[in-house]
């Protein structure tokens, strides 16, 4: 079934990702820019060749990598668009251009060999991971390694931007729209370590005066 979704997929991404829209396919190619190693997280930043960035959502796609996804590394994924145009909910992710998703048409997927019966101890029970929290707003202040927003529902969260680099914070203007990612503190507030700079709403219209 997912392979012939992968098939349907190359085929309307032969007419152009300029016609996507929620829930089209879409193959991205650049470099990833956050985290610094995936591990337990379940979504990457991913700048592309073209400049624009995304976010890709990696809970149920495959992973067709050599070894770890680090920052600064190309990636390759197909995905489908969300609800927004920088939003993907990736399918396939690997390393290197879109040659490494393996979506040729002679590409023909090879089953895993069976593991070798071994004993094996009771694993440790896991640790749960750190909740992960997303903010979105419109910037309104920028003091030292904090940054208030208004978030659509009219309200100001304050959020700690010391985890971002300093290019980052002394890039944020008031009036930008932006996405912030992180972890809560335990005085519940966020602590950023991932951005994505949305497109600016464009401005109001200025007031006609009648002569």
């Amino acid at each position: 079934m997912k392979r012939s979704f992968i098939v349907m997929a190359l085929i309307v991404l032969s007419a152009g990702t300029a016609l996507a829209a929620p829930g089209d396919p879409r193959i991205v190619q650049g470099t990833q820019e956050w985290p610094a190693t995936v591990t337990t997280e379940s979504f990457v930043v991913i700048r592309a060749d073209e400049g624009q960035t995304y976010y890709a959502d990696l809970a149920t796609a495959q992973r067709r990598t050599a070894g770890p996804l680090t920052a600064g590394s190309r990636v390759s994924l197909l995905g489908i668009e969300g609800s927004r145009p920088y939003e993907l909910t990736a399918m396939v992710i690997g390393t290197g251009d879109t040659a490494s998703l393996g979506l040729g048409p002679s590409f023909t997927p090879t089953p895993p060999a069976p593991p070798a019966p071994i004993a094996v101890a009771p694993p440790a029970p896991a640790v749960p991971a750190e909740p992960m929290w997303r903010v979105d707003g419109t910037v309104q202040s920028v003091a030292g390694t904090s940054i208030t927003l208004r978030t659509p529902d009219g309200r100001t969260s304050t959020v700690d931007v010391s985890q971002l680099s300093d290019s980052t914070v002394n890039a944020l203007r008031p009036g930008e729209r932006v996405s912030l990612f992180g972890v809560p503190r335990q005085d519940r507030r966020l602590i950023a370590n991932g951005y994505i700079q949305s497109e600016l709403a464009p401005p109001a219209a200025s007031p006609r005066t009648t002569q």
